[in-house]
């Protein structure tokens, strides 16, 4: 299981996107912090339409202790994905062999609390760039590419891929 914690504050836009992209490229959840009540829930609103419409269990959750949160995942590798980790390609085959991953983006935040709190501070690139963006390569990586034929159980819509055009359909249980 891949969990995501989000550590900093940041704009609805981009939790909406972060969320949409942890869980497409194949993440089971994401937490973020500090706990935002202004957005709890059109969230959550926004995650369940995600799931109904598009399928899956992704779930979301929001925090007022990331280091409590951090270390109640005993049985998780913690990796923070950062521009000043050693790079993705030299280290991301290790992290490949843990079942249970917490990957750790900041917002606009990067602490030493955060490099001490994780076991692997991964490189995605050593330019800005953005929480979504790490998360996407990340996985990538780490699914070696599976991810972009996952299935999501029990959705309401399916996109059936086109050269040219768009073709969505409902599936047929709903």
């Amino acid at each position: 299981m891949i969990s995501v914690l989000v550590v900093g504050r940041s704009s609805y836009e981009d939790k909406i996107s972060l969320c949409m992209v942890a869980r497409a490229f194949g993440a089971s959840n994401i937490t973020f912090y500090p706990s935002d009540s202004g957005v709890k829930g059109k969230l959550a609103r926004k995650c369940r339409a995600l799931n109904r419409d598009w399928g899956g269990t992704f779930g979301f959750a929001f925090t007022d202790d990331w280091k409590g949160y951090v270390s109640e995942k005993k049985n998780y590798l913690k990796v923070y994905l950062t521009r000043y980790g050693l790079p993705i390609g030299k280290i991301g085959y290790r992290v490949r062999t843990y079942k249970n991953v917490l990957l750790i983006v900041s917002e606009n935040e990067s602490t030493k609390q955060l490099y001490k709190a994780a076991d692997f501070n991964i490189s995605i690139t050593t330019q800005p760039h953005s929480c979504a963006s790490s998360v996407a390569v990340f996985l990538h990586d780490f699914y070696q590419g599976r991810e972009l034929a996952m299935h999501f159980e029990n959705a309401m819509y399916k996109i059936n891929p086109e050269q040219h055009g768009m073709r969505v359909e409902m599936e047929r249980s709903h």
